[in-house]
């Protein structure tokens, strides 16, 4: 394949580094040690009782200090400033880096949010839909690099026109937005929220100049509620995840290949127009990142047997033992015992089974890299909808799905039975069973990360698929339930947070009154 002159030119402009605005040190924002020290700790302990991925860490942070400051102040200018400074303190980004200046660009994004939220139009979902687009907005604007909205532009430049969809399917701009936001999925991850932001900056471009509107928002705010359904209609198309597979092989090629330039930005041109050399460090990399993922599965496993028997042993003592006390009159130790092991035993059993992917695997990715730097460009692929089925074909389907569930929890219930459990025990056993079984689910997608070439179907996996799926929906259904009334996630949000951060401000102002002090000492 001979590789295009025009997209080597646009990857290895897209990992040089931005140069540095030389900003006066007196003209930096700069937060105390001891108040970053504080923060830290702080974002750590609050983001174990609420998972989620390393990189939206920040945003989630965002969201989580307007919601405090909008309670607390509403003015753009001043949350801007503190949005910055709190970002700086827990180290989402660097200090006595960032001019002060960027305050002020933080609060013009804000400001679209404040004046629609004074409006009330719409409903409280909406605002709260709007509040995740402008922490998107905001983590894009203070992203330093830049690189993820290149390396997305150019998967979706190579694929846009190679995912195809049957005659009469969808109209084309439809097929065209589901690989836009294929990409952003499959090569960044970016999460609802993200996406959210791309296509409002895309279908509503007015959103993104507002001088010319915030004077007078009512229209603006009518407009939004309009641009959320457009949004979330694209977001939920019932195709998503079939255009997500098709564009993935492509762009583990391409986050893989990202990484290589990235160790060299300026030999990337170089290591772009060799064939040996690029294929070499694709090579290197891919299996060290194969690595890695074998590596933060282990991980994260143990880190989860040991939180599983924590607080699966706290659920005992506050549900289990009390139930039976009051039901049963006696606690049923054998049925104790093996409910307070089974889950961190599963989630081992889960560790040890999970297979890395081959050599096969690396060679499609280093293919993939060849393909979308060549001038042909990748392969098509065809997303084919589901089959629909009639109305004998409906009854059929839904039918061996209730057989399934039916067997499953059914033969799971008298196994219980048969080893003495009481039905409070049995349910917690069964509880327990989905939540852990998906929770186990998700830590696997970690070494699917850089499957190109998924495995083909056996008779096996047939079977496990069938009885496993009503245990992996179940879970699916029970962990978003709970994750709704997260206990700690309010404590922290709505009781903790607030003070706390009054009292770093208070250390942080009184720290630079003993600096001034001491400096009129000299």
């Amino acid at each position: 394949m001979t590789p295009s002159s025009a997209k080597i030119a646009h990857l290895a402009k897209a990992v040089q580094p931005r140069p540095l605005p030389d900003i006066p040190e007196s003209s930096r924002i700069s937060v105390h040690a001891a108040v970053s020290r504080f923060s830290v700790l702080y974002e750590k302990v609050r983001n174990a009782v609420d998972y989620r991925e390393d990189h939206l860490l920040r945003k989630a942070a965002i969201a989580r200090i307007l919601k405090r400051q909008l309670a607390l102040d509403g003015d753009p200018r001043s949350m801007g400033v503190q949005l910055v400074r709190e970002l700086i303190a827990a180290r989402y980004l660097p200090n006595n880096v960032l001019p002060e200046s960027l305050g002020e660009g933080v609060a013009d994004i804000l400001a679209k949010y404040v004046v629609l939220h004074r409006l009330e139009i719409g409903s409280d979902l909406h605002h709260e839909w709007l509040l995740g687009i402008v922490a998107a907005e905001l983590e894009e604007y203070l992203d330093e690099a830049g690189q993820d909205k290149a390396f997305t532009h150019f998967l979706y430049e190579q694929m846009a026109e190679r995912i195809t969809l049957p005659v009469g399917v969808s109209n084309d701009d439809d097929r065209r937005i589901q690989v836009y936001i294929a990409c952003h999925r499959a090569l960044v991850k970016a999460d609802e929220e993200m996406i959210g932001y791309r296509l409002v900056r895309a279908f509503h471009p007015l959103w993104m100049n507002p001088a010319s509107w915030i004077a007078s928002p009512a229209d603006m705010a009518h407009q939004m509620v309009d641009v959320e359904s457009r949004v979330r209609t694209a977001l939920e198309d019932p195709l998503a995840q079939k255009f997500q597979h098709a564009v993935k092989p492509w762009a583990i090629s391409l986050n893989i290949l990202r990484t290589a330039l990235n160790e060299n930005p300026a030999n990337a041109e170089k290591l772009l127009l060799n064939e040996e050399a690029r294929h070499e460090a694709v090579k290197r990399i891919a299996e060290k990142r194969i690595n890695e993922s074998k590596a933060k599965l282990r991980r994260g496993t143990i880190r989860a047997m040991i939180y599983l028997f924590i607080t699966k042993m706290l659920f005992a003592l506050a549900m289990e033992i009390p139930s039976e006390l009051l039901f049963f009159r006696e606690v049923h130790r054998v049925s104790l015992a093996i409910n307070v092991a089974f889950p961190p035993v599963l989630m081992l059993l889960v560790g040890l089974l999970i297979r890395p992917p081959g050599k096969e695997n690396v060679r499609r990715i280093v293919q993939g890299v060849d393909e979308l730097i060549s001038e042909e460009g990748p392969k098509g692929r065809e997303v084919r909808p589901a089959k629909k089925h009639g109305a004998l074909g409906q009854l059929f389907y839904g039918s061996a799905y209730l057989f399934a569930f039916v067997v499953t929890f059914g033969v799971t219930f008298f196994t219980l039975q048969f080893l003495h459990f009481t039905w409070v025990s049995a349910g917690i056993f069964i509880f327990f069973l989905c939540v852990v079984s998906f929770f186990a689910f998700r830590l696997r997608m970690v070494t699917r990360e850089y499957v190109a070439v998924p495995r083909p179907d056996n008779v096996f996996t047939l079977l496990s698929d069938f009885f496993s799926i009503p245990i992996l929906r179940a879970g699916r259904f029970l962990s978003e339930t709970i994750s709704r009334f997260n206990v700690f996630v309010f404590f922290f949000d709505f009781i903790l947070e607030a003070p706390f951060k009054i009292f770093l401000n208070i250390l942080e102002e009184w720290s630079a009154f003993m600096k001034e002090k001491k400096e009129q000492l000299q």
